[in-house]
Order: structure tokens, then sequence, then C-alpha cells
């Protein structure tokens, strides 16, 4: 899992409107800088909601070309805490079909954030893409 962590506290962040604010971290890889990769960015277009138990084609574009990884964060109402669930990780390709979860798996009002993370991370947000919140369930 590449940084699933860091994104979940960004999300958290932005959840539970706190502002936090730390020293910039200095970019991993020095073969890259924030000029040469391309934003990572979805090109699958959501819909209202995410069926349960159904192949969902995930592509994306940009990013350093090192590797990607995919996640979903599930939330529902009454939940107290939010964790990241890994779909892919290490993948060289910018695409991934995706089996959904069972509808059992997650209680009636539940909703997705999807994820895609590039390998290299950077000084902005270019390497990573989330989606805003999306339903779980039949429509």
């Amino acid at each position: 899992m590449f940084f699933l962590y860091s994104l979940l506290a960004i999300c958290l962040s932005l959840f539970l409107s706190v502002s936090v604010s730390a020293a910039p971290v200095p970019n991993p890889d020095p073969r890259f800088t924030e000029t040469d990769i391309a934003p990572v960015r979805f090109i699958t277009q959501f819909g209202s909601t995410i069926p349960p138990d159904t192949k969902v084609h995930l592509q994306w574009e940009g990013g350093s070309g090192l590797g990607y990884e995919l996640y979903y964060i599930p939330q529902w109402p009454e939940q107290l805490e939010y964790y990241p669930v890994e779909i892919a990780s290490g993948l060289t390709e910018s695409h991934y079909t995706w089996r959904t979860p069972k509808s059992d798996a997650y209680p009636k009002g539940t909703t997705f954030i999807v994820g895609v993370n590039d390998a290299v991370t950077t000084l902005n947000s270019a390497w990573y893409d989330i989606t805003g919140l999306i339903a779980f369930g039949d429509e």
C-alpha cells in the first residue's frame, strides 16, 4: 500500500473540516520533479451509484508510470473511523477492472470514495485523484 494512510489523513481532514498544516516533504524520487509528472486523473466517468457485485472498468491518465494503487473508502451513517480498502496495488497499466463488493458487505446508506495513487509523490496533489462521494448499492 503506497500511501493510503497519508491520503486517508487528507480525506479525514476534509470531512472533519480540520485544517492541517505541515512542513513540505521533499520529493522521494530525485528523477522526477512536479513538472515531469502529468497529474493523475480518472478518465472513468462515475455515475451516481456504484452497483454491488459488478465489474467496473477503472481508467486513469498521467502519473510517473512507475506504478499505481487503487482503493476505495467506504462510509456509512454513524461510522466513526474511515479506512481505505485496497482494490489493487503495484499496477503498471493505467486501467483495471474492479469487481465491486457484494451488497451485504456494507450497511444501507454506504457511500464510496474511489482513489488512485501514483507510486511517486510530489509536493502537490498531482500524484493522486479521488472521486466525490458515490452511493453504493442498486439504483
